[in-house]
């Protein structure tokens, strides 16, 4: 009885990471032989991709190619080929990385005016795109703010938040200036923050 022996993927080229600047197109490439010739599956964060005008998949079933078309810093992650065929499966995966100047994410607009009441919590919310991620500086009026027993600067790689504590009309109301700085560029905007209620407590 003769047996047709296949062989299980085997990858020659492990995926690399790959650095994009954000709008234009990045591409994952690996090498994974087999016989039978592996089905190719694309998987990004664990889920399925399929053909779109954001993602083309090639493949001459040998070199296999993913290419996204980006268009948010959201794109960025772990993208993973999994080869399969009669005998087995293996997979390779590579992380996405994005590069852009730092720019106020257009959809989180920025309100004209922020209010606080007077003896309560400011809060001030930016949400921004930019990679490597920002530098980022508060200003009240021309001076740097800090982090204190009343202030307090949360920055994560998608906003940045400043609140202050026992807000008083006369030291915390004006314009308030956020500044993000990478290797690709700088961007600031002014925040008018008015701090309203008593002023006068008889």
């Amino acid at each position: 009885m003769l047996h047709l022996a296949g062989e299980a993927p085997a990858i020659r080229k492990e995926m690399q990471d790959v650095t994009a600047k954000l709008g234009e197109a990045a591409q994952l490439t690996c090498q994974i032989v087999g016989r039978p010739l592996p089905d190719i599956k694309w998987y990004r964060f664990g889920k399925e991709l399929v053909q779109s005008r954001k993602y083309k998949m090639s493949s001459d079933g040998r070199n296999h190619t993913l290419t996204v078309m980006t268009d948010e810093q959201e794109d960025e992650g772990l993208y993973t080929c999994m080869a399969t065929n009669d005998v087995g499966e293996i997979e390779t995966s590579g992380k996405l990385l994005l590069q852009a100047p730092p720019q106020f994410h257009p959809g989180f607009p920025l309100k004209e005016k922020y209010y606080a009441g007077a003896g309560g919590t400011l809060r001030l919310h930016v949400v921004y795109i930019g990679r490597p991620v920002p530098a980022i500086t508060w200003f009240h009026g021309n001076k740097p703010l800090r982090g204190s027993e009343t202030v307090t600067i949360e920055n994560t790689e998608h906003y940045t938040h400043l609140a202050i504590k026992n807000v008083q009309h006369k030291t915390h109301a004006g314009k308030y200036k956020v500044q993000l700085s990478n290797t690709f560029g700088t961007v600031d905007t002014v925040l008018n923050v008015e701090i309203q209620g008593n002023l006068f407590l008889f």
